[in-house]
């Protein structure tokens, strides 16, 4: 009875010995299961399970249920805890109402998931349906819409219609709409421009419709003698009239005309208005309104001068004729005599 009371005392301890023998054992047998894991699923043999021999990727609008765009891909491999793909050799369409709109190729692209965006880039090449426009750009985005952005520097044809280089442009699906900022030049028919934002638009067969430019930019017009203008903002429209405003810069031929508004009609008659200046050979005019007509007559209201040859005419109005060079004052006329410290040096 004494053995087996002090064997019962003793149950407890074997107990946990024994249970402390199983958790090392169990531990041990854990490490040696990772230990295999590990070798078995090397990032090598990750990334090769993560490649792929072809990409086939595309998005459906879920209002609509129509595709939006579909691409295919040779290659690639994802990323970014698979959240990304960088995919090769890439072929896609964009569509609208179930037609296709562009066709786009890529030797490179990377497919978001998170964002739902595609990024094309290399050497990207784009050309809508009718093949009338042919896109150029180191990186084109498609997103949840029918147009296209491209980006990181662009150059755009519009076959028998213009030439647009720049660093960024969207255009929309039936490209009648063309934004661009940092326009470096786009040259059409009749005008050739230039801006930081400036929107293009234009009917389906490709005529100019209308150009906006804002935040500075010019427009040459090559039918006219090369005349350009130059203000922050410029509305250039279909029917070649073109209105400026703010630190606008008019030169045609051997005239300059300076306002912060300028309204130039097809027919090159002008309008200007808001600190007024128009320079001409050895003549300046000054004033708060000028009327040209594409004549002779330039006529300068609203408290106008002239200055010619040191000689300074103020009147109610000034009328300055460019063939002549003469200066005609009508009401109130003052006339005076400059006296720069220039001239003043001059006649010493």
């Amino acid at each position: 009875m004494l053995k087996q009371f002090k064997l019962t005392n003793q149950a407890p301890y074997l107990i946990l010995a024994g249970m402390t023998i199983f958790i090392i054992f169990a531990f041990f047998k854990g490490n040696l299961l990772v230990s295999k894991s590990e070798k078995e699923l090397s990032q090598e043999q990750i990334t090769t399970e993560a490649k792929a021999q072809q990409y086939t990727l595309k998005e459906i609008d879920v209002k609509t249920g129509e595709l939006r765009w579909k691409l295919t891909a040779k290659g690639g491999e994802t990323q970014e805890h698979l959240q990304s793909a960088l995919i090769k050799d890439i072929e896609a369409k964009v569509y609208k109402n179930n037609e296709v709109v562009f066709e786009l190729q890529a030797p490179f692209a990377k497919a978001d998931a998170s964002t739902k965006e595609i990024f094309l880039f290399g050497n990207v090449l784009v050309k809508n349906n009718d093949k009338s426009l042919l896109l150029m750009s180191s990186q084109i985005a498609l997103g949840m819409n029918a147009s296209i952005e491209a980006q990181k520097g662009f150059d755009l044809e519009l076959i028998n219609t213009a030439t647009i280089k720049g660093e960024t442009a969207s255009i929309n699906e039936d490209q009648t709409q063309i934004i661009v900022h940092d326009l470096s030049e786009a040259v059409f028919k009749d005008i050739s421009l230039s801006g930081n934002e400036v929107t293009i638009i234009k009917d389906k067969n490709g005529s100019l419709q209308n150009v906006e430019i804002k935040n500075g930019g010019k427009i040459i017009l090559t039918n006219q003698d090369n005349d350009n203008l130059s203000a922050n903002t410029i509305n250039w429209k279909q029917n070649g009239e073109i209105e400026a405003t703010n630190n606008v810069i008019f030169i045609s031929k051997d005239k300059v005309f300076k306002s912060n508004y300028l309204l130039l009609k097809q027919d090159k008659t002008l309008y200007a208005r808001d600190n007024v200046l128009i320079t001409h050979h050895n003549t300046k005019c000054y004033g708060n309104s000028l009327t040209y007509d594409n004549k002779s007559l330039i006529t300068i209201s609203g408290k106008p001068k002239a200055i010619q040859e040191g000689k300074q005419i103020t009147a109610d109005k000034i009328v300055y004729d460019l063939t002549t060079g003469k200066v005609q004052a009508i009401g109130n006329v003052k006339t005076s005599i400059e006296h720069s410290v220039e001239r003043l040096a001059d006649n010493r």
